[in-house]
């Protein structure tokens, strides 16, 4: 069930983010983050979930207005094959040793799961969103 053009997708699956400005004091606050972006998904405000992203990543604006770009053209693809969004469920939180965390999601559509992952690092003044990633990889939600 691949929706999205190929081209599309890698552009969302390989953004990667590094530190800005803006710190989070902990992996607390990184749930806390991802939580907020999700429940503005959840209520259909793609866009505004990802735009709360922006003060922890460092990407030119030029680049992250096209990352917002592309979920605009892929969000009426997305209706049509899967309905609407109805909620978004948190999955799982994994680390690896002390300066890395993973946070999983789901967007819930009527008819399909859409995967969201998020990265968080901290480096030497706290912790950034790294990277994120969203798909239809449902599998991967499995052990």
């Amino acid at each position: 069930m691949r929706l999205f053009h190929r081209s599309a997708l890698m552009l969302l699956a390989s953004l990667s983010f590094a530190a800005s400005g803006a710190t989070l004091k902990g992996p607390s606050d990184a749930r806390k983050l991802a939580d907020n972006v999700m429940a503005k998904v959840a209520a259909g405000d793609t866009e505004g979930g990802l735009r709360l992203t922006k003060p922890y990543v460092i990407i030119p604006d030029a680049e992250f207005e096209a990352m917002l770009g592309q979920l605009k053209l892929q969000a009426p693809l997305m209706a049509s094959r899967f309905g609407a969004t109805v909620s978004s469920e948190f999955i799982r939180e994994d680390t690896v040793g002390d300066s890395l965390v993973r946070l999983t999601y789901i967007q819930r559509f009527e008819r399909h799961p859409m995967r969201w992952v998020f990265y968080f690092y901290r480096g030497k003044d706290g912790w950034v969103l790294n990277t994120f990633r969203t798909d239809d990889a449902i599998q991967l939600l499995f052990p």
